[in-house]
C-alpha cells in the first residue's frame, strides 16, 4: 500500500474513533451528576493474567477482555468471532487443507498451519490449561464467563511460551444459585441450534454442580457438482450417484455435539476446587473450499501456463488450465480466470473427492466428507490458602482427541486429495504460589509441565505420486517461573518476571505406499514418477524417509520488566520490555530425505507502551498502546526447499528466514453516554519491515522487499447498541456491529525484488463485515428472542487460501459466509 492511501486510512479510521468520542463528550457535558449516572457506567471486567484477580483497567498489559453479556450481544458463537473486535488480532477458520482449525495471529505473530511439527505462535487455553495445537482450535463458546486476549509475547506469564499472545477462555463456575437457561436458534442454511445450562447445588454453601450442552446442524454454504452432469459432452466421468440438479453435496456444514459439566466445591473458607469435564462429538463436513486459479506464476504477479498459451498440462486427457483460464472455475478474484459455462457463483465447487483412476494403477478412492473432531478432556484447579498471605494453586489437565478431514483442490480432476486421520492426548500440570506482602509485593513462583504425542495417519494424493503416511510427534515442555510485583508508592508498581524453559520434540516419520500400485506410472519412463516394482511399496523418492527422526532439544529463559504509574485514579500508564519464543523443530512434509531439514526457534523482544484510561463517572473508557517488537529467526512456510547444491525444489518447509521490526499502535473506546446506551470501537495499525535475509530464505526466494506475513495495516471496529424501555412492555434493544480487515500476504515471499510487483495469488483482499441484532426481553426478564443479520451487506470475502502452485499449479480459497438470518428464543430460569 503506498504512503499516502495509508495515510488516509489511518486518517479516515482515526477521525471515526475522535468522532465517536466526541459524541460521548457532548452527551457527557448534558448529564445530571447523581446516583443514577454514577451506577450506569461501564461493567468492571476482572482478569486474571497476572496471576490474580485485577481489574482489567489496572493490569498493564494490552488486553481484550469480553464478558459473557459482551459474548452474547454480539452473537458470537466460535472462536473466530472474538478476533473481530481485538485490534491487531487475526483470528479466521483456516483454509480446507488444513482442517478444522484457526489461523491465529497477533500482531503478525502466529501460526497457519495446523501440522503437529508445529507450535502455535498464539497460545490457546481452556480454564488455564493449554490447548496444544490449531486442529481443533475453532472451538465453540459454550457457556463462558469471559475471554481473555492478551497481545505481545506470554513468555513469563502463561502455561507455555506463547510468543505472540494468549488467548484464554474461562467457563462459568457454579454458584448453586439454581440458576440457568435454555436456547433455541434457526437461521439460514436451516441452521438448528439448541444450548443450554443449569446450575444448582448439591450441598448448600459447599457443593455446586453446573451443567452445560449444546447442539447444532446446518446445511453448508458451497454446493458441490457433478461436473459431467452440469457440462454435458465434458470427457469428465461422472460421479454422481442420485442428486437433484446435478448437485452431490456441499462444504462447510456443521454437526456437532458438546457437552461440560463444573463442580465446585468448598469444604473450607481457604479451599476451593473446580473440576470441569467436557466431550465434543463433531461430525461436520469438509471445509468450504473453490478453485480459484490455475497456472504457475514464475515470478509474484505473473502468470505462466505453457508456451503461446498452451495448455500448462493435461489430466485424465482434459486440460487442467490455460494462459487463459480453466473452465472447472466459477469465480476468481484474479482476473478473467473463471471459464466455467454454468455458474459464476464464487460459492460453486466441482471436486468430488474420488480418484477414480489414480496415477499409480492403484484401485479408486473417495476421501472421507469430513472434518470431524471428537474430543473429551478434564481440568482441576485446586487452590489452598496455606496463610492469610500465601495460597498455592494445582491446575492438573488431561485432554485427548482424533479427527478425520479431507481436502482437495476443487476440480472434478482430484489432482490432489489428502484424507487425515489425527490424535492427539496430553497432560499437564501447573503449581503456583502467590503471596501477598501486605498489599505491597505479590509474589508469584511456580512450574509448569506439559506431555504430549500426537499422530497422523494420511493417504496423499499429489503431482507426481501417491503415497501413506504414519508420523509421531512426542513433545515435552518444562519450566519454573516467577513473577514480582512491587508496589513501591501507592502510585508507582514495578514489576518483574523470569521464566526458564526447557524443550524437546520428536518428529518419527512413516512413508509407506498403496496396494495396488504399479510398477510405473502409466507405462511412463520418466525416474520421477516412477514407482518400485513391488506392489504397495512406497515410492523410491520417499522410501529415504520411512523411520527417519527429527529432534529438537533446547532451553531458554525470558524476561519481562514493567513500570506502572498511576497519575489519578483514572489514568495509568505503563512501560514494558518482554521476550518470547517458539520452539524449533523440523519439516514435516519433506519429499526427498535431504528436505528433512530442521529449523531453529523464533525469538521475539518487545518494547511497549500504553495508558488504561476511565472518566466521567467510568461513562468512558479509553485505552492504547504502541509497540516495536524485534522478531528475530521468524519462521515462514515455503513452497521450494533450498537444497545443497541443486536449484531449489517443490515442498512445503518451515524455515528462520531473518530479522524484521514489527511496530504498530491500537486503541479501544467503550462508551456509556446515556443510560441504556453502549458504544464500542477499535483501531490498531501494524507495519513489518525485514531488517535482514538469512541465506536459506533469500534461495527460497524471500528478500528484504516482502512484506511480512497476516500483517494488516488497518484494522477498525465499531458496534453500538440502545437500550428501549416501555413499561409493562419490556425492552427492546438493536445493536449494529461494523468490522474493518484490511488486506495481507499469507505467503513469505510476497513482493517481485525485480520489478516491484506483489504477489496477488498470496494476497488476501480487504473486507468490511456488518452485523444487526434486534433483541426483545419481557418486563420479567424471563423470555427473551433475538432478530440477527450476520454480513448484512452480503460480501464477498476469504478466510484464508490455499497456494499449491508447488504441486498443481492451483490455488484453492476459503469463502467466508454469505449473509445470514437467524431467530434466537431463549428463556431464563
Amino acid at each position: 500500500m503506498n504512503t499516502i492511501a495509508f495515510k488516509k486510512r489511518v486518517s479516515s479510521a482515526a477521525s471515526l474513533l475522535a468522532l465517536t468520542a466526541g459524541f460521548s463528550f457532548a452527551s457527557q457535558a448534558s448529564l445530571a451528576q447523581d446516583e443514577a449516572a454514577e451506577s450506569s457506567g461501564r461493567d468492571t471486567i476482572i482478569v486474571t493474567a497476572q496471576f490474580r484477580e485485577q481489574n482489567l483497567q489496572d493490569t498493564p498489559l494490552a488486553i481484550t477482555a469480553l464478558n459473557a453479556d459482551m459474548i452474547d450481544a454480539r452473537g458470537y458463537t466460535d472462536l473466530s468471532d472474538v478476533g473481530q473486535t481485538a485490534p491487531n488480532v487475526t483470528l479466521r477458520p483456516a483454509a480446507a487443507p488444513y482442517g478444522p482449525a484457526v489461523v491465529a495471529y497477533i500482531r503478525g505473530v502466529g501460526q497457519r498451519d495446523s501440522t503437529f511439527a508445529l507450535e502455535p505462535g498464539v497460545g490457546i487455553y481452556i480454564d488455564d490449561v493449554y490447548f496444544p495445537t490449531l486442529h481443533g482450535s475453532l472451538i465453540e463458546l459454550i457457556d463462558l464467563d469471559r475471554v481473555e486476549i492478551l497481545r505481545g509475547p506470554q513468555g513469563t506469564l502463561a502455561g507455555q511460551n506463547s510468543i505472540g499472545g494468549a488467548i484464554r477462555l474461562y467457563s462459568k463456575k457454579p454458584a448453586g444459585e439454581g440458576q440457568g437457561f435454555a436456547q433455541l436458534t434457526y437461521g439460514s442454511y436451516n441452521r438448528l441450534e439448541l444450548r443450554a445450562a443449569q446450575d444448582f447445588s448439591i450441598i448448600e454453601d459447599e457443593l455446586f454442580v453446573r451443567f452445560s450442552g449444546t447442539g447444532a446442524r446446518s446445511d453448508g454454504f458451497i454446493k458441490r457438482y457433478d461436473y459431467a452432469c452440469t457440462h454435458p459432452g465434458s470427457n469428465i466421468p461422472s460421479v454422481l450417484t442420485t442428486a437433484d440438479d446435478c448437485q452431490i453435496g456441499t462444504e462447510g456444514g456443521k454437526s456437532y455435539l458438546a457437552g461440560r459439566v463444573a463442580v465446585r466445591w468448598e469444604p473450607t473458607d481457604r479451599i476451593s476446587a473446580d473440576i470441569v469435564a467436557d466431550i465434543t462429538e463433531d461430525d461436520s463436513e469438509v471445509g468450504p473450499s473453490t478453485l480459484l486459479f490455475v497456472g504457475q506464476g514464475s515470478d509474484p504477479g505473473t502468470i505462466v501456463a505453457g508456451s503461446g498459451g498452451a495448455p500448462a498440462y493435461f489430466l485424465n486427457g482434459e486440460p487442467y488450465g490455460t494462459a487463459m483460464g480453466s473452465p472447472y472455475i466459477a469465480y476468481s478474484p484474479y482476473g478473467n480466470f473463471a471459464l466455467d459455462p454454468f455458474s459464476d457463483s464464487p460459492y460453486i465447487s466441482y471436486e468430488n473427492y474420488t480418484d477414480v483412476d489414480p496415477r499409480d494403477g492403484s484401485a479408486p478412492w473417495q476421501a472421507p466428507l469430513q472434518a470431524s473432531n471428537d474430543s473429551w478432556g478434564i481440568s482441576a484447579n485446586i487452590q489452598v490458602d496455606l496463610t492469610d498471605w500465601l495460597n498455592v494453586i494445582s491446575i492438573t489437565g488431561y485432554r485427548e482427541y482424533d479427527g478425520t478431514y479431507s481436502s482437495g483442490d476443487g476440480s472434478p480432476f482430484t489432482p490432489t486429495a489428502v484424507s487425515n486421520r489425527v490424535f492427539n492426548e496430553q497432560f499437564s500440570q501447573e503449581i503456583r504460589f502467590n503471596a501477598n506482602f501486605n498489599d505491597v509485593l505479590n509474589l508469584t513462583v511456580g512450574g509448569f509441565y506439559f506431555d504430549k504425542e500426537s499422530r497422523n495417519a494420511s493417504r496423499v494424493t499429489l503431482v507426481p505420486f501417491n503415497f501413506t503416511e504414519v508420523n509421531v510427534i512426542p513433545a515435552k515442555t518444562k519450566a519454573v517461573f516467577a513473577n514480582a510485583d512491587l508496589a513501591v508508592t501507592d502510585r508507582l508498581n514495578i514489576i518483574g518476571g523470569i521464566r526458564y524453559t526447557d524443550q524437546e520434540k520428536t518428529f518419527e516419520y512413516g512413508r509407506f505406499g498403496i496396494l495396488g500400485s504399479d510398477a510405473a506410472l502409466n507405462g511412463s519412463a520418466n525416474p520421477i514418477l516412477m514407482t518400485p516394482g513391488a506392489d504397495g511399496a512406497v515410492p523410491w523418492q520417499l522410501a529415504g524417509i520411512n523411520d527417519l527422526v527429527g529432534e529438537f532439544k533446547g532451553d531458554r529463559v525470558d524476561y519481562r520488566a514493567v513500570v506502572q504509574y498511576r497519575w489519578i485514579d483514572g489514568l495509568m500508564t505503563y512501560a514494558q520490555f518482554s521476550t518470547g519464543f517458539k520452539g524449533g523443530g523440523i519439516n514435516p512434509r519433506p519429499f526427498f530425505p535431504a528436505q528433512a531439514l530442521p529449523h531453529d526457534p523464533e525469538t521475539l523482544n518487545a518494547y511497549e507502551i500504553g495508558f488504561k484510561s476511565s472518566f466521567m463517572d467510568n461513562r468512558v473508557t479509553l485505552n492504547a498502546a504502541g509497540f516495536v517488537n524485534k522478531y528475530d529467526d521468524i519462521l515462514v512456510t515455503t513452497a521450494f526447499c533450498p537444497l545443497p547444491g541443486a536449484p531449489p525444489s517443490p515442498c512445503a518447509l518451515p524455515l528462520n528466514a531473518g530479522e524484521a521490526t514489527v511496530k504498530g499502535f491500537e486503541a479501544e473506546l467503550a462508551l456509556r453516554p446515556v443510560d441504556g446506551l453502549m458504544i464500542d470501537a477499535s483501531l490498531a495499525h501494524l507495519d513489518f519491515e525485514y531488517d535482514s535475509i538469512s541465506d536459506a530464505a533469500a534461495n527460497s526466494g524471500i528478500g528484504l522487499e516482502d512484506n511480512g506475513q497476516y500483517i494488516q495495516d488497518i484494522q477498525w471496529s465499531i458496534g453500538a447498541q440502545y437500550e428501549f424501555f416501555v413499561a409493562g412492555f419490556g425492552t427492546l434493544t438493536p445493536r449494529v456491529d461494523v468490522n474493518f480487515e484490511d488486506d495481507y500476504h499469507r505467503n513469505a515471499n510476497n513482493v517481485d525484488a525485480a520489478t516491484g510487483a506483489e504477489d496477488i495469488f498470496g494476497h488476501i483482499g480487504s473486507r468490511t463485515l456488518v452485523n444487526a441484532r434486534l433483541t426483545y426481553t419481557d418486563p420479567s426478564e424471563a423470555w427473551r428472542i433475538s432478530l440477527e443479520a450476520k454480513n448484512l451487506t452480503d460480501e464477498l470475502y476469504y478466510t484464508d487460501i490455499f497456494d499449491n502452485r508447488g504441486s498443481t499449479n492451483s490455488i484453492q480459497g476459503r469463502p467466508g459466509m454469505p449473509r445470514t438470518f437467524a431467530v434466537t428464543l431463549r428463556r431464563n430460569f
